[in-house]
């Protein structure tokens, strides 16, 4: 009896681990895009990120629905836009200067929706949120 609560507790250790790793986000490439036709791009200027802070943008914004994307989602004049690979396959991303971001697969489709609201996320990052 104890072999097989040992054996069932190995076997959850194993997946969870496994899981994790899957789950490792590594940015490929990362470009500022700022749309210059919009009034308050200005406020761009001080919104800066680097690849090692939008990765961890990644782990600490929460994902969430498109259903919530679509009613707290603040897309601003600026974000980042690049290619990073997750679960081992290749993606596309945004993160807007107001904490919301987008996972893209290769048709351009969104798989992940994110968004950094609350202090724990936004006090991370300077001038995300």
């Amino acid at each position: 009896m104890i072999k097989n609560i040992l054996g069932l507790i190995a076997v959850f250790f194993v997946a969870s681990c496994s899981f994790k790793h899957e789950n490792n986000i590594q940015i490929l490439s990362s470009k500022k895009v700022v749309d210059t036709t919009k009034p308050d791009f200005k406020i761009c200027e001080s919104f800066l990120l680097t690849e090692s802070e939008i990765n961890s943008y990644f782990h600490a914004a929460e994902q969430i629905s498109n259903e919530e994307a679509h009613g707290e989602s603040l897309i601003m004049p600026c974000k980042y836009s690049g290619k990073l690979t997750m679960n081992k396959e290749a993606y596309s991303y945004e993160i807007f200067a107001g904490g919301t971001g987008y996972v893209y697969d290769e048709e351009g489709w969104v798989v992940k929706n994110f968004i950094c609201k609350n202090n724990n996320c936004c006090s991370r990052f300077s001038n995300l949120c």
